[in-house]
């Protein structure tokens, strides 16, 4: 038994072949001239298998000489690779394997390493001398004798010599005739181990699969073949692939048998042998545990976590995922070690008396990551942080990711990019009380986007979201500007004056002129040229007019072109800015390639412009050119109108009827202008109304998109019995307090707005017909005046609207636990749920930190729910759990126990050098040393969790026997 901890990180995963045989076994293949030279190939060998494997049992049948050479190397400085050399014994039993050549089934047993061999042969093989038996069918011959070497060639030399020569080619060596000959029953060899003194507890048995199957299942024996095989720790393959291993697995678990298969390489040739199965090194068993002989035999109370057969190494996290060791730094004088505590990439338990430093440790493993937040949760359950620094010169912690990452607790905080979660005492406890939707809400909001690609999703969803509601409100304040624009207008054109009374005023202004003419003699000729020169000149003022405006929208796109162009160069200029602040290999390659073609992208983009522009400018040089023109050709006609004006005698008249006319005229122009001007507000006033409308729809599309994220069953299905309800509801409160709050109460929402609310006055939202629902009731406050309705003193239109199109939506969660809703359970099965969820939903990837979570909760629910829980959480990221109970730590099967202790805390329990003291490994490490100094070095981590969390072996004894279990 080991008298220290040797493997600190607790149990890990590696390659276990336990079928190796030697160049002494009875039958083998090695490479080699001689024996020495077949010794020396193996031992090489065995130094150059992959680092993987660490534990290996050497087995050469009923001899273990092999077994004592294998120790002679590794005592001697060789096979430094190898952790543990288990010695292993096989023998044949009485039971026949088929029918067709006789052969036995094998039986296995393996021992610990801490027997000496001269034990094993003295206690053992000796002690099973007088059970052996010879095969029947072999005629005068008798077997009454020791197991030797010699024995065996002289019984396999005495069958031979028994039959014919004929038969004789289907016999193998003496020796192995000899040794394929004697047999035992299995009862022998398990009554010797459970009753010696010196095997009891220190052996495994299995049996081997192919022999074993080969028994037949016939009525006769059916139950012997599963009594053989039940009454064993393990079942020996050794499978060409992991497929053929899992098959036979599958089949013993179908036939309802012990299925516990470890695969081994059966070695019997050099790993160089290719073609051959049973070579060393071809081994598919991984296990995890310490590389011992106790390590071994935890995998029988945890069959299903602790071995896999595969070819890579199972539960490969990710490096930077993984904390790998934490150390508490600086000058700690008595205080603390600065010598590391390593820990384990999946459970990780803390465990100590009261005051003993395990929160202390969580603490500033998770303040030293991240530091932010450590001080919100701790605000949320009112507790202070500790405060070491005061009393500890240059005190310090750094925590060491796998990837190589370091972080330390005086880090700048903005520095440290890291994720954990941290749950400290009495959170879930905090959250658990609190009762009401809104704090599961918040939490599980929280929770979910720490799952990374969640988050990421989300993320982009809410900004869309955020420039769908700041494109509504600027729309809305845009419209009501709009509206105000096109209520001045209005009244700009109602002042102007009526259009057709104008219209009828000219034609009588033109006939009063005309009567004028008439009265002065105009022959027929002038007043054909009159009447020509009157069509002409309306003719040159409209055209005139239309060049106008023709001119005035070139001119407005000549100045969209002008903000484009400036636009697209502050964005160019922007783009070299951004990346000229970041670092890297290839930010500066991106800058570099900026740089290089910036100008030209510039260059090239300039002349686009300019192209557009000075095409737009010439065409508008071509209007001021064509209006001149015109304009000239209008003073033209106004000169060839004076002899006519000339002849007519009221010259004062007619000036005074041509004024009028002249401003008549220009009323209609202005009425035509202010017509188009009211034209265009209504229609940018529709395309606002357009936007406003359609962003209802719009924001419930994206609200739906990140509903229909949270229903995928990676974050609906939390599993063991939780079910995440996740459902988008309209606040009513908000929109209540919001849009009605605005309107006269003493109104009848119903018969303003019809369906849309109750005769209560409570809006009716269902979400099939929320957006028609909408567009009715902001038609209806648009028009107000027309629909009657009120609104409270100092407000509007625009604030109701507003209030109106208010993003009121929200996420509805509700977490179902094997039927039972959330909001309705006690606080401690909340908590339970709370916890699982946080395990579940948080991403699924960085460490979790959590303190004590079993407050609140019985033994039975945290065995039942809780343990499961962990166990298959535990696989898909790293956990560190400070616990002060038993089933969190022997049930979950934590890989690794650190343990606490405070000097002076408990009597009796003193430290060895330091105030606080820290000691980790695995539960399968065991030993008691009381002469060690320091309480932590004075027996195992399994005596350990012992003492601490059952009150020591006694207690735990006494327990035992008072509840009478059988």
């Amino acid at each position: 038994m080991s008298n220290d901890i040797s493997y600190p990180k607790g149990s890990e995963w590696r390659k276990w072949d336990l079928h190796i045989h030697t160049p002494y076994s009875l039958i083998q293949h090695f490479n080699g001239s001689d024996i020495d030279d077949k010794w020396e190939t193996f031992i090489s060998d065995l130094e150059s298998l992959p680092e993987e494997f660490q534990v290996i049992g050497i087995n050469d049948y009923l001899f273990i000489e092999g077994y004592k050479k294998v120790l002679e190397y590794k005592a001697s400085g060789r096979l430094k690779n190898i952790k543990t050399i288990l010695p292993v014994v096989e023998f044949r039993v009485k039971k026949f394997a088929g029918h067709k050549d006789f052969k036995r089934i094998n039986f296995h047993v393996i021992f610990s390493d801490e027997l000496k061999p001269e034990i094993i042969e003295s206690q053992f093989l000796n002690g099973l001398s007088s059970k052996y038996h010879l095969s029947p069918g072999h005629t005068g011959i008798s077997w009454n004798g020791l197991i030797t070497r010699d024995s065996l060639v002289d019984l396999g030399a005495a069958i031979k010599k028994s039959v014919t020569p004929e038969q004789l080619p289907n016999y193998g060596s003496d020796l192995e005739e000899g040794f394929n000959n004697l047999n035992l029953d299995e009862e022998d060899i398990l009554k010797l181990l459970s009753e010696s003194t010196y095997l009891k507890g220190h052996s495994l048995t299995a049996i081997g699969k192919t022999e074993w199957e080969s028994l037949s299942w016939n009525d006769q024996s059916i139950a012997e073949k599963k009594d053989v095989i039940n009454k064993v720790d393990f079942v020996f393959i050794s499978s060409e692939t992991v497929e053929a291993c899992h098959n036979a697995k599958a089949k013993l678990t179908e036939q309802a048998v012990n299925n516990l298969l470890l695969d081994c390489s059966d070695a019997h040739y050099n790993s160089t042998n290719l073609t051959q199965k049973d070579r060393l090194g071809k081994c598919f068993t991984w296990i995890k545990a310490d590389p011992t002989f106790n390590g071994l035999k935890q995998v029988i109370h945890e069959p299903l976590t602790r071995v896999l057969i595969r070819d890579e190494k199972p539960d490969a996290k990710t490096d930077y995922n993984v904390i790998d060791s934490i150390r508490f730094l600086g000058n700690q004088g008595d205080y603390f070690s600065n010598e590391p505590v390593e820990l384990n990439p999946n459970l990780n338990v803390i465990i100590g008396g009261k005051s003993s430093g395990k929160s202390l440790l969580l603490y500033h493993i998770a303040k030293t990551i991240d530091p932010i937040q450590v001080l919100e949760k701790l605000g949320v359950v009112g507790e202070k942080e500790y405060n070491l620094q005061s009393k500890i010169n240059d005190f310090d912690f750094e925590v060491v990711w796998k990837d190589g990452h370091a972080n330390k607790l005086s880090d700048d905080p903005d520095s440290r990019t890291r994720q954990i979660t941290y749950v400290p005492q009495m959170y879930i406890n905090h959250l658990a009380e609190q009762k009401g939707e809104k704090k599961l809400a918040e939490l599980l909001d929280t929770i979910l986007t720490q799952n990374a690609d969640f988050k990421e999703f989300k993320e982009e969803v809410v900004q869309e979201i955020q420039e769908i509601n700041l494109e509504i409100s600027n729309s809305i304040n845009e419209i009501f500007i709009i509206k105000d624009n096109y209520q001045i207008a209005q009244k700009e054109l109602k002042e102007i004056g009526d259009k057709a009374a104008i219209e009828a005023n000219i034609l009588s202004i033109q006939k009063e002129i005309n009567d004028l003419k008439s009265k002065s003699g105009f022959t027929p000729e002038e007043d054909r040229i009159f009447a020509k020169l009157v069509r002409k000149k309306e003719i040159v003022t409209k055209n005139k007019e239309r060049v106008e405006n023709y001119k005035e929208k070139v001119s407005d796109y000549i100045g969209v072109l002008e903000s484009l162009k400036a636009d697209t160069a502050s964005t160019l200029d922007e783009n070299v800015s951004y990346w000229t602040d970041l670092d890297g290999d290839g930010d500066r390659y991106a800058q570099n390639y900026l740089n290089e073609n910036l100008d030209a992208d510039k260059q090239i983009l300039n002349t686009a412009f300019d192209s557009l522009l000075q095409k737009y400018n010439l065409a508008k040089e071509n209007f001021d050119s064509l209006i001149s023109k015109k304009s000239q050709a209008l003073m033209d006609l106004n000169n060839k109108f004076t002899p006519f004006n000339a002849k007519i005698s009221n010259q004062v008249l007619l000036n005074t009827l041509n004024e009028k006319l002249e401003q008549d005229q220009g009323k209609i122009k202005q009425i035509d202008e202010k017509q188009k001007q009211l034209q265009k507000i209504a229609d940018y006033g529709k395309l606002l109304k357009g936007t406003i409308l359609a962003g209802t729809g719009k924001l419930l599309n994206a609200y739906n998109r990140i509903l229909t994220e949270i229903s995928k069953p990676a974050l609906s299905e939390i599993g063991n019995g939780l079910i995440l309800k996740t459902t988008l509801e309209l606040d009513l409160s908000s929109f209540q307090n919001g849009f009605c709050s605005l309107l006269d109460g003493r109104s009848n929402f119903n018969a303003i707005f019809g369906s849309c609310f109750n005769t209560a006055n409570d809006y009716v939202y269902d979400e099939a017909t929320h957006v028609k629902n909408i567009e009715v009731i902001y038609d209806k406050v648009w028009s107000s005046e027309k629909h009657n309705i009120k609104f409270k003193s100092g407000f509007g239109a625009k604030e109701a609207i507003l209030q109106l199109l208010k993003d009121n939506f929200k996420f509805r969660y509700n977490i179902i636990y094997n039927g039972d809703d959330i909001l309705q359970m006690s606080p401690g099965k909340r908590g339970l749920v709370l916890m699982q969820i946080i395990l579940h939903l948080s991403n699924a990837e960085h460490p979790i930190l959590i303190d004590q979570p079993e407050d609140n909760l019985d033994n039975r629910t945290i065995f039942n729910d809780l343990n499961e829980f962990v166990k298959s959480k535990k696989i898909q990221r790293q956990i560190l759990l400070v616990t002060h109970n038993a089933n969190l730590v022997v049930s979950t099967d934590a890989e690794q126990v650190i343990v606490a202790n405070q000097n002076g805390q408990d009597k009796g329990k003193s430290n060895e050098k330091f105030q606080f003291e820290y000691i980790s490994g695995a539960l399968e490490n065991t030993f008691k040393v009381p002469s060690n100094v320091g309480i932590l070095k004075q027996m195992g981590i399994r005596e350990h969790v012992c003492d601490i969390l059952e009150g020591g072996e006694a207690a735990f004894q006494y327990r035992e026997k008072k509840y009478g279990f059988k």
